[in-house]
């Protein structure tokens, strides 16, 4: 089913109320999720400290005087914890592990204040006690960026944890107060990191999908504009592809004043081919022969295309003459090598092209097109030579006008 069909909605609406995906899509929000959460983290940890510090300083400050040295050794810890989270949230390489550390730096810090005031005495000291509780719920709740279920785990395992330190070691916890602190805020907070997470993935879906369709219309595009300069039938490049690319390599070659060479390849007899053996077959004939004249334009400004009908065109800048019939030669060797039945070429019985090579160093007054009727030229050469072989086009010698002195 694709992504970005509706019916995936049915599957993945719900995955957001409950908070799971399909296995894939939760794999990659929770990905998302962890880079989105340490990335904020590395930021929040400094306000977390800073609300740490007038938390302890404020209850420093209100605390009796016979209780502040016990209330400073045991709330430094939870400084220590948010100090070691923060620290580890700089380094990249943890960036995967931050669920693990900073849940269970929250369990720890949760486990630390729910256990503290069932060490104190003092109805006053107890309740400043308290408030410590709430800071660390909200602050884990709603600074760390845990997901919803691992925050759940760290606050309800931590003050588990801190209840039962309380009750084996100190003289327990104080639950009319607890059910209005502890109790009260983790219920209140659940609630807003659950509505926050259901936020966070639906902003994820979305932003998925959205990717997913861009993507999907840049491939479409991409495919529209390969199909516009790409024969259908061989996969080679078309006729438009190859007009550009010859007036770009003419006009780099102009430039640096290297030779240019093209050459025109036909199939002999090729229309009694067609009618002999079919159409069909026809086209199969001229994929097999696209596919071996593709391995003759590898290098990076080679062009091989197909020119319309049973003729191909390859465009060569940088070669000059001796390579540029080396390479024809090689052509015409390689396709009658392919051992392609023809009845109807009375001189092999075999498919043969035939090829017409033109080389020119581009100058000012000359044009790519008369390059191009060069190789024609050239192709027509080679087909009355009896087929099966190639021609380099050669200017016809000037005709010098020799005056009659008789006559004078």
């Amino acid at each position: 089913m694709s992504d970005t069909d509706p019916r995936s909605r049915r599957v993945v609406v719900p995955g957001v109320r409950w908070l799971r995906f399909p296995r894939r899509l939760e794999t990659e929000y929770r990905e998302y999720q962890c880079r989105e959460a340490v990335e904020g983290f590395r930021v929040n940890a400094f306000y977390i400290l800073l609300l740490y510090l007038l938390l302890i300083t404020g209850i420093y400050a209100l605390a009796p005087e016979a209780v502040r040295g016990r209330w400073l050794a045991t709330y430094i810890w939870v400084g220590v914890i948010v100090l070691v989270a923060g620290g580890l949230a700089q380094v990249s390489t943890l960036n995967r592990y931050f669920p693990w550390y900073a849940g269970l730096g929250s369990f720890l810090a949760v486990a630390v204040s729910m256990a503290i005031p069932g060490f104190i005495d003092g109805s006053v000291s107890v309740q400043l006690a308290h408030v410590s509780v709430i800071y660390a719920l909200v602050i884990v709740y709603a600074m760390v960026g845990l997901r919803f279920p691992v925050a759940v785990a760290a606050c309800w395992g931590g003050g588990l944890l801190g209840w039962w330190l309380s009750e084996r070691f100190g003289h327990g916890v104080d639950w009319q107060v607890a059910h209005r602190t502890y109790t009260g805020v983790s219920l209140l907070g659940m609630f807003l990191c659950y509505t926050s997470e259901v936020r966070d993935r639906q902003l994820f879906f979305n932003q998925r999908q959205l990717l997913r369709q861009q993507q999907r219309t840049q491939a479409l595009a991409e495919r529209l504009h390969r199909l516009s300069r790409e024969d259908s039938l061989t996969g080679l490049a078309n006729r438009r592809s190859f007009d550009e690319a010859l007036d770009r390599e003419w006009r780099r070659c102009q430039r640096e004043q290297q030779p240019l060479t093209i050459m025109l390849v036909d199939v002999d007899c090729f229309k009694a081919y067609n009618d002999h053996y079919g159409h069909l077959q026809g086209d199969r004939c001229l994929q097999q022969l696209s596919s071996e004249l593709r391995r003759y334009g590898r290098r990076g400004g080679d062009v091989v295309a197909r020119f319309g009908g049973e003729e191909f065109v390859l465009l060569y800048p940088g070669i000059a003459d001796t390579e540029a019939q080396q390479l024809a030669s090689r052509i015409c060797r390689s396709i009658r090598a392919l051992a392609m039945p023809h009845s109807c070429n009375p001189d092999t019985g075999e498919v043969t092209v035939s090829v017409g090579v033109a080389v020119l160093t581009p100058g000012p007054k000359q044009t790519a097109r008369a390059l191009l009727d060069a190789a024609d030229r050239a192709l027509y050469q080679a087909k009355q030579s009896g087929r099966d072989t190639w021609r380099l086009y050669e200017p016809p010698p000037r005709v010098r006008l020799v005056k009659d002195d008789k006559g004078l």
